[in-house]
């Protein structure tokens, strides 16, 4: 079986896509504009990887597209104060599963083939207690969804893969750490303290209702694993495991923002394929081959106008 993968190669750390907020625009309006550019930069970019996939291999069983960690975010440095971090972290939750709505809307099955979105991440802050002892814990997710896989109403099913640990690069500038927390300055005025594991577990929800488990087995004969950056490299294998619909991976995609495919990584054995969209730099995509839970090489991939990145990975 044969399945390709197109990875948008897309700077992410500096939030290099935001427009900057203009003065007097609320949070919830900058976020809706930001999420909108995004949103129709990423329809114009997976219209063109589905057809290529097609005109390449139209034996493909379907296209996975992904994008690298933090795609979805504004600069931290646009809330100046709490009030406005609650308000954009709100602003996400609301808005990004519309956004996944419509980006497979505009991609009907009949024409474009099977395809699935794993679509980098959004991160979000939730505020946990108040005064001395509060905190907030962080939602870094990647919400994944399909163009074939759909509920009653019609709306296409998704799964979020939260990201477990925090990195001291992923809110700003980092100011300190302490007994379990990090201390970022994400502006002048506001610096916040953040729990450094995440609370969070897989969510999805599907024809057979809501739960705390992961679908990777949205090809059945496929199914697949995420590692979001620094999990990839402190997680031990098979530490979530229960959050999975199936263990036997045969990819797994590491979404990250300056988190490097390791040598000495091992893999459970069923993997046979890694591939990897970060955000650090210029941005980096690449396809790796994997034998015996260990990386062989890298996988051949073409570039379509400029920073898509295809690989057809067979999997017989």
């Amino acid at each position: 079986m044969l399945v390709t993968i197109a990875s948008l190669q897309h700077p992410t750390f500096h939030s290099e896509f935001s427009w900057p907020r203009k003065p007097g625009q609320s949070m919830t309006d900058y976020v809706s504009q930001e999420l909108d550019r995004r949103m129709q930069f990423v329809s114009d970019r997976l219209e063109v990887a589905a057809k290529a996939a097609i005109d390449q291999r139209p034996d493909s069983e379907c296209l996975f597209f992904t994008l690298p960690e933090f795609f979805w975010n504004v600069p931290w440095s646009s809330a100046q104060r709490e009030e406005e971090l609650l308000e954009l972290s709100m602003a996400y939750m609301d808005r990004m599963p519309d956004c996944m709505e419509i980006l497979m809307n505009w991609l009907p099955v009949n024409q474009y083939g099977k395809v699935i979105l794993l679509a980098g991440t959004c991160a979000t802050l939730i505020k946990v207690g108040e005064g001395q002892a509060a905190y907030f814990d962080v939602i870094n997710y990647v919400m994944t969804t399909s163009n074939f896989k759909v509920l009653s109403n019609g709306t296409p099913e998704m799964s979020m893969w939260p990201k477990r640990y925090v990195s001291a690069i992923d809110f700003g500038q980092y100011v300190d750490s302490a007994a379990g927390y990090w201390f970022f300055k994400l502006s002048d005025n506001l610096k916040i303290k953040v729990k450094g594991v995440s609370s969070t577990v897989a969510e999805h929800n599907s024809l057979d209702g809501y739960g705390p488990v992961f679908s990777n087995t949205l090809i059945a004969q496929c199914p697949f694993s995420i590692n979001v950056c620094l999990d990839y490299a402190v997680l031990e294998n098979g530490q979530r495991d229960d959050e999975l619909e199936k263990t036997d991976s045969k990819i797994d995609f590491l979404i990250a923002c300056g988190m490097d495919f390791e040598d000495g990584k091992r893999y459970p054995d069923s993997v046979r394929f890694a591939v990897r969209n970060d955000g650090m730099g210029k941005g980096r995509c690449e396809f790796a081959e994997v034998e015996s839970g260990r990386i062989t090489g890298l996988a051949p991939s073409v570039v379509v106008e400029d920073t898509l990145h295809l690989a057809t990975l067979d999997l017989s």
